[in-house]
């Protein structure tokens, strides 16, 4: 209207009133706490494509951690889609420049071993920061 008026035309409209949609909550899960900030409404349709489509681009957004994150996207209590941003695994075998091996290899298993505990405490402990980009 504007392009073929050069701006000078105008247009009058009434509402035609409300009508109902099937739309639902889409909420997103760091690590199992909910992030407000990333919470919509879609419609049901459209929920799993789009909650899809924004978990993998956190995917790529977040940096990795020392710990895995997970990424969920939930109607209500139902997960509709689910990201995983894994762990950057530091290589314990290697001590002061040396790997750990010949031998037994007990003591491999014995360092993987601690190495995961941790993991598993970190995970339970740690937090994930998300920047408002």
């Amino acid at each position: 209207l504007k392009s073929c008026s050069k701006g000078y035309a105008s247009l009058e409209y009434e509402p035609s009133g409300y009508r109902s949609a099937q739309v639902s909550k889409l909420t997103f899960h760091l690590n199992g706490s909910p992030v407000d900030a990333l919470t919509t409404i879609v419609h049901k349709s459209n929920a799993e494509k789009v909650g899809r489509a924004i978990a993998g681009k956190l995917k790529e957004v977040l940096d990795r951690q020392q710990f895995e994150i997970a990424i969920q996207a939930m109607v209500g209590s139902k997960v509709v889609a689910r990201e995983t941003v894994k762990a950057v695994r530091k290589n314990v075998l290697v001590k002061s420049g040396k790997l750990v091996g010949g031998g037994d290899f007990t003591r491999k298993k014995k360092l993987l071993e601690k190495q995961k505990e941790g993991k598993k405490r970190m995970k339970r402990v740690g937090n994930v920061e998300l920047s408002q980009e």
